[in-house]
């Protein structure tokens, strides 16, 4: 146990720096003006204290940042409700004038079903932290009845602009997040087959898996060019070769907005549907959520400071994870990143700033955020803590020494708690699933022995695969569970692979389209 739990708490992965192929700047860029024209707009209105409550709604743009468009048509709007519905939440307590427990519990509430819709529908990064930002934003900042419809309002107009803005690419570059998409494949395939390994193996499947799930079905020319160039990494998948350098060149191309041929016509594949879990894997994270944001929110209300609320962002945004491995390396993350934009802050501060340059320092820091989140999240806190601080100072003046100070202590509190909860609830489930996986990918494995020219068998081992490494990751990473079972794992793995590469269908035409 001792051991497991050292290989749980270990900090290297915390602090590694991922490379990331495309889509950073556009999104970067699609976010600053998403903060920049409503707060733009009310400071030419006159209205700055509504300033904070814009930046809210614009955490819409946060969201979905490459995802294909249809999938940002109907997530992007559920994000817009659930920030809005979030500030609601939040200044009701506020203009009630609600003690500090009903605000804990409200943010708790909050903290939870974020958590539960993050992980249900994949939502990706930041997951729910933004909905317990925004509910405690607005549950403690004065608010009046008076002045609810404006908050609420502006809030969703914010939103509503963020979500316009993220679809227009659809009509300029529809193709644009399945090309990156595929591009994103090819280089991992090239990376497995430059130095092939189990980890760079599932790396380069996964993203695959992720590039025809986002592609749209039909017969495009872009879309079965597409098509054909994953069907030949797929093919240098189970049977390697010397094209890595090809891979890379389709790649850079594709970024560049240009889909060659494929330069080896293979079986198209077949339309993959993205499967959706149900709630019962999640309970246990929901859980952990649940009780930590409670204990860490009355705790933390107990000194009465105005900004109570971000220990409760800070132990929910380490636990927008999966197990606790990744919680502590979230905890690590934020804490650096914490400390060291505070320091920033502290110089941002120190020349004593106008709203209007508070508020241009705000935009230029969520830019420079999303443009290095993505590579380490700690390095984005260095960005987004001063981008926090700045917005707590617009909505309540007050010592900015202290607010940073809060910031710091809170922060620290929320992570650490946060990482006592993921030991105290384990997920015991995490190994029973782990099991039942295993079970299940060796009878999809039995089924293609039996029938390897059924592509019904295939696609049926395929998500047994995913599921598979979708436990593992999960029971891999919960110190109070042995690690004895990974080398079955591997095994398992390695036997489905084998599989799947004796049943690869030959070569063939790619249909014209």
């Amino acid at each position: 146990m001792n051991g497991s739990l050292l290989q749980t708490l270990r900090t290297r992965d915390a602090l590694r720096i991922t490379s990331i192929f495309g889509g950073v700047l556009v999104p970067a860029l699609r976010v600053g003006v998403s903060f920049a024209v409503p707060i733009i707009a009310l400071l030419l209105a006159g209205r700055l204290d509504l300033a904070p409550f814009a930046a809210l709604g614009a955490f819409t743009s946060l969201y979905c940042r490459v995802d294909p468009y249809p999938r940002r048509a109907w997530l992007l709007p559920v994000v817009a409700a659930g920030l809005t519905a979030s500030v609601a939440a939040g200044a009701v307590t506020s203009a009630f004038d609600a003690g500090g427990v009903v605000k804990v519990l409200v943010l708790t509430l909050v903290a939870t079903l974020a958590k539960l819709l993050a992980d249900v529908v994949r939502l990706g990064p930041p997951a729910g932290l933004m909905f317990v930002f925004a509910a405690g934003a607005a549950a403690y900042s004065p608010q009046t009845w008076s002045g609810f419809a404006e908050v609420v309002a502006i809030t969703g107009a914010s939103a509503a602009l963020s979500y316009a803005l993220s679809m227009v690419g659809g009509a300029l570059h529809p193709t644009g997040p399945h090309r990156l998409a595929t591009a994103r494949a090819l280089l991992a395939v090239a990376d497995h087959l430059e130095a092939p390994n189990a980890a760079a193996r599932r790396r380069a499947h996964t993203a695959l898996h992720h590039a025809l799930t986002a592609l749209p079905s039909g017969e495009r020319r872009t879309t079965v060019l597409l098509r054909g160039h994953l069907a030949h990494a797929l093919h240098l998948l189970h049977h390697p070769a010397d094209a890595a350098a090809e891979l890379r060149t389709a790649a850079k191309r594709m970024r560049r907005g240009r889909v060659p041929a494929p330069g080896q016509h293979r079986p198209l594949p077949r339309p993959v549907v993205a499967e959706r879990a149900g709630l019962a894997e999640f309970r246990t994270n929901a859980l952990r959520m649940a009780v930590a944001s409670l204990v860490t929110g009355l705790l933390a209300s107990t000194f009465q400071l105005d900004h109570a609320y971000w220990a409760v962002v800070s132990v929910s945004s380490v636990l927008q994870s999966h197990n606790t491995a990744t919680t502590w390396q979230r905890a690590v993350q934020r804490t650096a990143g914490t400390v060291a934009g505070s320091l920033l802050a502290l110089g941002i501060f120190a020349v004593d700033p106008t709203p209007a340059t508070i508020l241009v320092v705000i935009v230029i820091c969520q830019i420079a955020a999303e443009l290095v989140v993505m590579a380490n999240y700690g390095l984005g806190l260095t960005f987004a803590t001063p981008l926090a601080l700045c917005l707590a100072a617009l909505s309540q003046p007050t010592d900015r020494l202290q607010l940073v100070a809060e910031r710091v202590g809170m922060t620290l509190f929320g992570a650490l708690l946060g990482v006592g909860v993921c030991l105290v609830l384990t997920n015991s489930r995490a190994r029973t699933r782990l099991r039942e996986a295993l079970e299940g990918c060796r009878r999809a494995a039995r089924d293609l022995q039996r029938s390897p020219a059924d592509p019904q068998a295939r696609e049926h081992l395929l998500r047994a695969l995913f599921a598979l490494r979708d436990a593992h990751q999960v029971a891999a990473g919960e110190p109070l569970h042995p690690h004895h079972g990974d080398q079955e794992v591997l095994d398992t793995e390695h036997e489905a692979y084998r599989l799947l590469a004796a049943t690869t269908a030959p070569a063939g035409r790619t249909p014209s389209g």
